[in-house]
């Protein structure tokens, strides 16, 4: 038995077998070709903490109250060398009791210099931490701003050391340095 089809009929089965293939093709297309992948930006942290205009301000007061210490603390020591100058020559004198109460004075002033050293450090302690942790949220606030339209996926920070001395960014090729960009951003914010 032998079908025949008519002209229209074949046109009409060509036309829909080459709709069809064309549409498989553009699926196949679709889905064999890879997403775009995300977008990485690194930024030298250290360099724009190092530029950020709030750093050398902080390091001169961290500097200011740092000797400041160091000043107490030999004011204190001198203090305490002399007292015990001074009990020593109460010994030699043969001056039992002057000698017993300048080495309580010597015991109690040894006491309060251990006491503002451990205070000094933890105060220094603490106000480094608080002028870095404000410059570093700046710095964060300012990322965030660059990459407000979220064409990074993320922001590494190239200059990150991991807990063994490693790099933690080993390589980035293909990454997007905006560490220039987001100093002149650190920049012009602090401008008046």
């Amino acid at each position: 038995m032998r079908i025949s089809l008519r002209p229209a009929m074949v046109w009409l089965i060509a036309a829909l077998l080459s709709s069809s293939v064309a549409l498989l093709r553009a699926q196949s297309e679709n889905t064999t070709s890879a997403p775009a992948s995300p977008r990485i930006a690194v930024i030298d942290l250290t360099r724009a903490f190092e530029a950020h205009p709030d750093t050398t301000e902080a390091t001169a007061q961290l500097t200011k109250d740092r000797n400041e210490a160091r000043d107490a603390f030999k004011k204190a020591s001198g203090a305490l060398k002399e007292c015990l100058q001074q009990h020593q020559e109460l010994i030699r004198a043969g001056d039992r009791t002057a000698a017993a109460e300048k080495l309580k004075e010597a015991n109690e002033l040894e006491k309060a210099i251990a006491t503002l050293r451990t205070t000094q450090q933890r105060d220094l302690e603490e106000k480094f931490k608080r002028a870095k942790g404000t410059i570093l949220d700046a710095i964060r606030v300012e990322v965030a701003k660059f990459n407000a339209d979220g064409t990074y996926a993320v922001v590494l920070d190239k200059s990150a050391e991991s807990a063994f001395g490693i790099p933690a960014v080993i390589d980035a090729s293909g990454s997007e340095d905006i560490t220039d960009a987001v100093i002149a951003r650190l920049k012009t914010s602090a401008d008046p």
